[in-house]
């Protein structure tokens, strides 16, 4: 996977929200199902202040589903989730991501 330079304190909190999803399903479980979803560069009011078409079709371009993601999908996941149909499923994180394994898009260096 290909990181960013300066990436640091948001790949750690990441990676301890992830442990922190496998261990409460552990603890909790059967009684509560505990999961997360992590989500891709999605359209949204934040990610409009900072796109513009060229970085939108250089996001797309990196981006295997050729898309940015919609709020709708991340709502469709988390109804998923709630749902009877997701009875089993506890300790996992869902990516809805469009299929990124990286970063689609630079991010700016802390110093330089």
């Amino acid at each position: 996977q290909e990181t960013s330079s300066f990436f640091t304190a948001y790949g750690t909190a990441k990676s301890a929200l992830s442990f922190l999803t496998r261990e409460m399903a552990q603890e909790f479980a059967p009684k509560v199902r505990v999961n997360a979803i992590a989500v891709g560069s999605t359209r949204t009011e934040a990610l409009k202040t900072v796109l513009n078409d060229e970085i939108e079709q250089a996001m797309v371009d990196l981006t295997p589903m050729g898309r940015l993601g919609e709020v709708e999908d991340i709502a469709s996941c988390a109804v998923y989730l709630a749902s009877p149909a997701a009875s089993y499923l506890t300790g996992d994180i869902i990516g809805v991501n469009g299929g990124l394994n990286a970063l689609n898009m630079k991010m700016p260096r802390a110093f330089d």
